[in-house]
């Protein structure tokens, strides 16, 4: 694995000085900004054995300072195999490109990636093909202490085993994607609409009070057998989720995918984690230039990041509850105020329309007539986010999900 460390580049070493001294010395806190930088294409893609649409991401390089990574559309991308086989990629939304139809990378066959960007430059992939087999036995959670910035905090941790019986097989990568029922803190039925002589409660069009959140893995998580006696992966924890966090508040389900990768492209992804730690300054983009297999076709010279695998996947679901670990007192609590109010006389009908022509309160019920701490209107409302739980996600049932 090499690391290029040039002028022009973003030069890791120089930040790495700058890091010494703003963590090791009191100074006033300042901006950095770079003044020389190269934008250099990323390539972000594994294609595997099971049949699905594959997926490629292209972006570019970001200055120090901004806090995302540029997009690179309208790109022409197929995949190449060296039995003739050949696949074209469609973008389906800001640098994230989809295959035309489902395919399967198949055994004994080397694939390639051919990248032209719209301005007519052109990269490729060195040839990769796939790797042994990917298993995954088991998906467990347990209720442990993990240290979280020096403090021990208690939470779920999700732990995958796999039990892999080729010796190709030695090195993994895993992602997953996690979906968690969200409650709005009021369960209310009906809402308050405004009509030409004031206001009228009605029901609401669809239930708003159970809503679902899905998130994808952020980290590079890793596993290599090398060391091991037998070539088993065991109790491997992917994902720890502290007692507080409300994503463990109710029900929750976690799709876990391994990818068995080469030794060269565990390398790449094991620096690139190194370098991209949550205590760096760099994103997991840009960790200044990390040599991969992928390179200009125009321009030998030309700086090009990222990594291109062919991987054998697998991919199991598990799901558990909140009571399944904690007791219903324990139950994390909203994190944001939920206070109801009740908009007083005189100024209560101008107060409650802007509230409902904004959105930001809604309908709670109605108050009786005689003044309480909320207030003295005739309705009681709260903030939308404590009631309409589609801030946060959709109240659509997910297809795979199990009460």
């Amino acid at each position: 694995m090499k690391i290029f460390l040039k002028n022009r580049d973003l030069v890791i070493g120089g930040y790495l000085i700058l890091m010494t001294l703003m963590f090791g010395a009191c100074v006033e806190p300042f901006d950095i900004e770079t003044e020389l930088f190269d934008s250099a294409l990323v390539i972000e893609g594994t294609i595997t054995d099971k049949m699905e649409t594959q997926q490629i991401k292209l972006s570019r390089t970001f200055r120090l300072e901004s806090d995302q990574s540029e997009p690179e559309n309208s790109a022409k991308v197929i995949v190449v195999g060296d039995d003739g086989s050949e696949y074209a990629f469609t973008s389906i939304s800001d640098g994230i490109y989809e295959s035309n139809y489902q395919f399967s990378a198949q055994q004994g066959i080397n694939y390639s990636l051919n990248v032209t960007t719209q301005d007519g430059r052109s990269y490729a992939t060195k040839p990769a093909m796939l790797n042994g087999t990917s298993i995954i036995n088991d998906i467990s959670a347990i209720r442990t202490f993990q240290p979280i910035g020096g403090i021990d905090s208690e939470g779920i941790a999700i732990l995958v085993d796999s039990e892999n019986t080729s010796s190709n097989n030695r090195y993994y990568r895993y992602t997953y994607v996690e979906t968690y029922e969200i409650r709005s803190y009021f369960d209310v039925i009906y809402k308050l609409i405004i009509t030409d002589s004031g206001f009228k409660v009605v029901p609401k069009d669809k239930p708003d009070h159970i809503c679902y959140t899905t998130k994808s893995s952020k980290d590079i998580i890793l596993a290599n057998t090398n060391i091991l006696s037998d070539n088993n992966v065991k109790k491997l924890p992917v994902r720890f989720i502290d007692r507080n966090n409300r994503t463990l508040a109710y029900r929750y389900s976690i799709l876990v995918r391994q990818l068995s990768l080469s030794r060269e492209a565990y390398e790449f992804y094991e620096t690139l984690k190194e370098l991209s730690g949550s205590e760096s300054l760099f994103s997991q983009n840009q960790p200044g230039f990390l040599n991969g297999n992928v390179y200009s076709v125009d321009n030998p010279h030309e700086k090009v990041i990222g990594y291109f695998s062919v991987s054998p996947v697998d991919t199991k679901r598990f799901f558990f509850s909140f009571l399944d670990f904690f007791d219903i007192s324990e139950r994390p609590a909203v994190e944001f105020d939920c206070e109801v109010t009740r908009p007083d006389y005189p100024a209560f009908r101008d107060r409650l329309t802007e509230f409902i022509q904004s959105g930001a309160k809604q309908f709670v019920g109605r108050a009786p007539r005689e003044h309480t701490a909320e207030g003295d209107g005739p309705y009681r409302v709260a903030s939308s986010r404590c009631i309409d739980c589609t801030f946060y996600g959709t109240t659509e049932v997910p297809e795979f999900w199990i009460e």
